[in-house]
């Protein structure tokens, strides 16, 4: 057990080394806006009224366009209404036109200008095969709570697929169903708005397959806010930024806060995940989960960089975890002779907050295989 854990820690300040040597040799992140840089996009243009003043049918020319080729549909500023999901094929691109951008602390705010908004229809978006991308849109009122539901359902996507500059809210049950890729600097707040999503898929972003999260910032969700269960299965995605080289559920760089369940949750899974740099305070005050919350589940890495406990982040002040409970990270095992046995969680290098007792988090428990330190967490709690 000693030996796994020093190779472990070895492993990752290795990995880590490589990272730092990696941005020196590329520096750019896909479609970060250049400062005074305008929006372009060549492809379809989709604009919010046609020449009759008539507003448009968005869905349909997205379901009608061509499915052996790949289209970029340059949306334009406007609100628009979603009546049927909307379906989009092997490489095809949904460019909203550029809004505005927030910082909360590293994750990102971001305020589309355009707007799709569901009228009766279970999802708005429906990836269906590898190289598609959404960006810069605002999604809400999706009405679906069964399996795949949620404002976009990514159950057909490939592991390449990506989410960005996206506000996601308001929809009945979640945000992203069976998320796969990589979803970043998307903000998601107010979904799982029927109580029947919550305990089943009630959650910002949910997959069962390993997915990244990059600079997201999820807050004032009912049910966890980022989720992966049912196996977490492996991702067909290799060398996420050189941090988990054959896939893994990687969070990061994220701001989660104030959910009324888990804040990240990994559950049912013999896959690998790894959370670093982010901030994760008051979430699980309405059901006893707390910060991060690994269920059933093997080979965890918690940090390093994670900051849980009472903070402030943003200029607004957050209670610890699980609110009285302050529970910062929590591994169990339920037992169930048909989900993988807790394993291999790694607790290390991050920050439970303040000194004293009522302001910094716990963590539910050390010892067995459950590994807290060195190098060590600025507080290592017992129950």
């Amino acid at each position: 057990m000693v030996v796994r854990r020093r190779l472990s820690i070895l492993w990752a300040a290795a990995i880590m080394l490589l990272t730092v040597l990696a941005l020196f040799a590329f520096v750019e992140t896909p479609d970060k806006r250049a400062e005074g840089a305008t929006w372009t996009c060549t492809g379809t243009h989709i604009y919010p009224t046609d020449q009759n003043n008539r507003p448009t049918d968005i869905d349909a020319i997205i379901n009608n366009d061509a499915p052996d080729r790949a289209t970029r549909f340059c949306v334009h500023a406007g609100t628009y209404e979603i009546s049927a999901p909307a379906i989009l094929k092997d490489g095809d691109k949904l460019d909203g036109e550029w809004g505005t951008t927030t910082t909360v602390d590293t994750a990102t705010m971001p305020t589309p200008v355009v707007k799709l908004e569901g009228s009766g229809t279970d999802n708005l978006l429906r990836p269906r095969g590898s190289g598609i991308s959404i960006s810069w849109v605002d999604l809400s009122r999706a009405s679906g709570t069964g399996s795949g539901s949620g404002a976009i359902a990514a159950v057909s996507a490939s592991s390449d697929f990506v989410v960005q500059f996206a506000r996601i809210h308001d929809n009945a049950s979640l945000g992203i169903s069976n998320m796969r890729g990589t979803v970043r600097d998307s903000e998601f707040f107010s979904n799982s708005l029927k109580q029947s999503a919550l305990g089943f898929n009630g959650s910002a972003v949910k997959g069962t397959t390993e997915y990244e999260a990059d600079g997201v910032y999820v807050h004032g969700e009912q049910g966890n806010g980022l989720w992966c269960d049912v196996g977490c299965k492996n991702s067909a995605r290799t060398d996420m930024t050189l941090r988990c080289p054959t896939g893994c559920f990687y969070v990061h760089d994220s701001v989660v806060v104030n959910n009324d369940r888990a804040g990240i949750r990994y559950e049912n899974s013999s896959s690998e995940a790894l959370f670093e740099n982010n901030e994760i305070h008051a979430n699980g005050c309405a059901v006893k989960r707390g910060g991060i919350d690994i269920r059933d589940a093997q080979d965890a890495w918690v940090g390093p960089g994670n900051n849980f406990g009472r903070a402030t982040v943003a200029g607004v002040n957050y209670p610890p975890n699980g609110c009285i409970e302050r529970i910062g990270v929590r591994a169990t095992d339920s037992g169930r002779s048909n989900r993988p046995n807790l394993s291999n969680v790694d607790v290390v290098e991050n920050n439970f907050g303040l000194a004293n007792n009522i302001d910094r988090d716990r963590i539910i428990t050390c010892g067995g295989q459950v590994y807290c330190g060195p190098p060590y967490n600025t507080y290592v709690g017992t129950p």
